[in-house]
């Protein structure tokens, strides 16, 4: 997402997706903020997708088939989370990411597994230098769960 601007409907429907996750909102707000964008001509279903998946998986379960496979195929959900993991390591963030890749690959978005494994490994070379063997683990079980997802494919 580097040089893009979200707009104001797209900040929304982050926090909405936040609001969600958090159990402050349900899900089905945030599923027809999202059924009624599709008229607005700026409305990008593939990025909403990703924000859906990213903070979300109960949003991203309820929009995923209303997007086309064309949409599907330019998310950029790997990018996100490799962006994210040298921020978001802990347990619950790692088990969701793995949750959310394999929710992905199973409803025809496609994920650069490779793409997540190096971000993973960036990850897991910058804690090396400072943090014990408790705080990686977590992502160590990711990239193990990764190596499974991409031997699976």
């Amino acid at each position: 997402m580097d040089g893009y601007i979200r707009s104001e409907r797209e900040e929304f429907f982050e926090q909405l997706c936040i609001s969600v996750d958090a159990d402050e909102a349900h899900e089905q707000e945030a599923i027809e903020y999202f059924e009624n964008q599709f008229d607005q001509a700026d409305f990008d279903p593939a990025q909403w997708l990703d924000i859906a998946l990213y903070y979300s998986p109960a949003v991203a379960r309820g929009i995923v088939d209303m997007v086309t496979p064309d949409d599907k195929a330019r998310s950029n959900i790997a990018e996100v989370i490799a962006d994210n993991l040298d921020i978001s390591y802990g347990e619950d963030e790692c088990q969701q990411f793995a949750e959310t890749i394999e929710f992905a690959l199973n409803n025809g978005v496609p994920v650069d597994i490779d793409l997540v494994l190096d971000g993973c490994q960036r990850a897991i070379d910058d804690l090396d230098t400072w943090a014990d063997d408790d705080t990686k683990a977590p992502l160590l079980r990711l990239r193990e769960e990764l190596l499974r997802q991409q031997g699976e494919r």
